[in-house]
């Protein structure tokens, strides 16, 4: 039977065609949940629908099929799918190791050549296993159907019941054929998306999911019902997005992802864990936003002798019987006589609800608690840390500890406001067109090396929602998306758009073209995309972002190359490849919207992220731009954008980068920034983000301290006025406010 008849459903194998009636008999051992569909919210004032968000077959001849010819399963929650799931994972990471369209490392450090990585799509079924799946580096596994597919761990599997933690799902380092580890520093673009797991009785040790690894991993749309399991999340990575855990003991336990950076929380549910929704150890570096957490003793649990850096917007405490959020006292860290120690345990809550939830914070171990003003509240405001108000003028003020403003009640049209998400889910599968018809009907083949503009523009002008499989796409000039454009891949690092190599329409640095363009006012959206500006293209610009409020840039990559002097000598790390100069990385002019989930490295270019002359108002999730020689992000007269989770990287060779430039702007808000400079750095920098002409500018939380080469590994200052010369010379805080 060929594949393309078996979309609706898993090929079964000859085993399970007779074991169908028994199946019905042996479905009361499964955890009940497992046969009903999972509700679409959790209240009458949660906003947020829960469910498939892929119910059709994405068209990708290039992904790994279950329930295909050679990955037969069965499908009824009892006949055991762990082999048939594990050989269609190992058989996308040999995909990707041959194609090489992931590859990043390129055989550096003694890692085999080519990350692998693909694309498994999974049908709606109820597939049973007995054992963790190990998830290769830049794999994917993605659910589609009516209802999503759902895992189920059985009752008292073997294994998952011994004292130690074990997973149903785990992100590897490497792929097939390689060292396997658990994920690090050298994995990107892991996902699971669109799936449920089910973990039964009898299970006290499992996890669903071990989630690690460096950038543009993402666990999304998932629902995980732990019983009683240990934990919904071990570990964490990049973005956890619209993720709803059930029970168990933790909902996530949470660690610092590689190499360090935040983790993001979005719209994320935690109902029901016997302990705490999530613990904390080793400075998680969590931004949570529009999250619901409900039925548990504790929100956030610090472990014992450990920073952290929290930061949580536009979430409702529901029924948070003990405490909301337990930090260590700052005074009781070890090495707390250290300044930069002390204050890099930080804390805020901003525009929060709570419902039968009395006490906020709780500090040990000295057991200091702050209380709400009545159980149900709006937290307009809780910090603990140093708060610097009117910072840069003669009028700045210091002050350490707790900080509340709160006022009691909360209405139910408040929780939805703030609940209300800004991230939309995808487009109905059966509207897409994928960009492969257009070149069938247009008498064309695409992906092969020749020029491909013309088909994907004609694609585009013909269709508002266009699909790229997996694949490298030739363009030697602009793809002009129009207003209502939605250009959808499912693997940034597998599908990729590529700048043709020195065509003279990327030849001109003062008339910079960019590979993708959207117009101005558009409802844009552009997600799971890989751009590359190749080498000679000194006026290439990865993507001119001109769209609205309302449209949507996620899970985008860029081309992996480090700013390095030429000649410096190879030192074995990837990315020290030269690639060429480049304009800018990401330009957006005049727009705004959603971003969520993107790695912007294209280390060449004059810096990371430009925008200008914009007043629409702009979200950024979880956005990471690294490696250029002089500025990472850079703003000039840019009003109303939010940076929640903003990572910045200055490595050996690029220390003279500043991570932030800010010019003409006001009402700007940085949460929970990262500004790093790795431990091998050459040289200092005066201060990681400089101001000129600019109003209202927060700064919520941030990490910068390192106490390795401190000279060089620590910003000089925190923030500098560029006109007059003020700084602000703290380097840990919870709150810098300009006036």
């Amino acid at each position: 039977m060929p594949d393309h008849l078996t979309d609706g459903g898993p090929r079964l194998s000859r085993r399970s065609l007779v074991a169908l009636g028994a199946a019905a008999a042996a479905a009361p051992m499964l955890p009940a949940s497992v046969a009903s569909a999972a509700p679409t919210s959790t209240g009458g004032w949660d906003p947020t629908r829960y469910g498939s968000v892929y119910t059709g077959r994405p068209s990708d001849p290039a992904a790994v099929l279950v329930g295909g010819r050679d990955f037969e399963v069965h499908a009824d929650g009892t006949g055991d799918d762990t082999a048939a799931l594990q050989a269609a994972v190992d058989e996308a990471s040999r995909r990707g190791i041959a194609n090489k369209l992931g590859d990043i490392l390129g055989g550096a450090r003694d890692f085999p050549h080519g990350d692998g990585g693909g694309v498994v799509l999974v049908p709606s079924g109820t597939y049973r296993l007995s054992a963790p799946i190990q998830v290769h580096d830049s794999v994917r596994i993605i659910g589609y159907g009516p209802r999503r597919p759902v895992f189920v761990l059985g009752p008292s599997t073997p294994g998952y019941s011994s004292g130690t933690p074990r997973e149903l799902f785990g992100f590897l380092r490497r792929p097939l054929g390689g060292p396997v580890s658990y994920a690090n520093n050298d994995t990107f673009g892991t996902a699971l998306i669109n799936l449920e797991i089910r973990i039964g009785p009898g299970n006290p040790d499992a996890m669903g999911v071990r989630f690690g690894g460096a950038q543009l991993c993402l666990l999304q749309d998932l629902d995980i019902e732990v019983g009683d399991g240990l934990c919904g999340i071990d570990h964490n990575a990049n973005l956890i997005h619209r993720v709803r855990v059930t029970g168990g003991q933790v909902g996530l336990r949470a660690w610092a992802a590689s190499a360090g950076w935040q983790t993001t929380l979005l719209d994320c549910r935690f109902t029901g864990q016997s302990h705490a929704a999530v613990t904390m150890s080793n400075d998680a570096k969590l931004v949570v936003v529009r999250a619901v957490i409900a039925k548990t003793p504790r929100a956030f649990e610090a472990a014992p002798g450990q920073t952290q850096h929290l930061y949580i917007q536009d979430t409702h405490l529901d029924r948070v019987s003990d405490v909301a959020v337990t930090l260590n006292d700052s005074t009781s860290l070890p090495g707390s006589e250290n300044d930069l120690v002390r204050l890099s345990n930080q804390l805020t809550l901003l525009n929060c609800t709570t419902a039968s939830t009395p006490d906020l914070l709780l500090l040990t171990p000295s057991g200091a608690r702050t209380t709400a003003p009545a159980p149900n509240a709006h937290i307009r405001e809780l910090t603990h840390g140093l708060r610097i108000e009117g910072a840069l003028t003669a009028d700045e003020f210091r002050r350490e500890g707790v900080y509340l403003a709160a006022t009691a009640g909360a209405t139910t049209s408040r929780i939805r406001s703030a609940l209300r998400s800004d991230t939309p889910t995808p487009p109905p599968v059966k509207k897409w067109v994928s960009v492969t018809d257009v070149a069938e009907k247009l008498g064309r083949t695409i992906g092969r090396g020749a020029d491909d503009l013309a088909v994907f523009q004609a694609a585009v002008d013909q269709h508002d929602v266009v699909f790229v499989p997996i694949g490298r796409y030739l363009l030697t000039g602009t793809l002009k998306l129009r207003r209502t454009t939605r250009l959808i891949g499912l693997h940034p690092r597998q599908t990729w758009l590529l700048a043709a190599d020195g065509h003279p329409n990327f030849s001109i640095p003062q008339a910079p073209r960019a590979l993708v363009s959207t117009p101005a006012g558009g409802r844009n959206t552009i997600t799971g995309i890989g751009l590359d500006t190749a080498r000679r293209t000194p006026g290439a610009v990865n993507l001119l972002w001109q769209s609205a409020d309302g449209s949507y840039l996620a899970d985008i990559a860029t081309q992996f190359v480090k700013w390095h002097p030429e000649g410096a000598p190879e030192t074995g790390n990837p990315g020290y490849t030269y690639r060429g100069a480049h304009k800018y990385t990401i330009w957006v002019r005049g727009g705004g919207g959603t971003f969520a989930n993107i790695w912007s490295v294209n280390g060449w270019a004059e810096n990371g992220l430009l925008v200008e002359d914009t007043r629409e108002p702009a979200r950024l999730y979880e956005l990471s731009v690294e490696h250029h020689e002089t500025r990472e992000v850079v703003l000039r007269r840019v009003s109303s954008w939010q940076f929640l989770g903003l990572q910045t990287e200055d490595h050996i060779h690029g220390w003279r980068s500043q991570a932030l430039d800010i010019e003409r702007s006001r009402d700007l808000l940085f949460a929970n920034s990262v500004f790093f400079r790795v431990a091998t750095v050459l040289g200092p920098h005066p201060y990681s983000v400089g101001i000129r002409d600019s109003r209202r500018i927060t700064l919520r939380g941030h990490r910068g301290y390192r106490d390795k080469t401190p000279e060089y590994t620590q910003w000089g200052a925190a923030v500098s006025d560029r006109r007059t010369g003020r700084t602000v010379p703290e380097v840990e805080y919870t709150l810098i406010r300009t006036r």
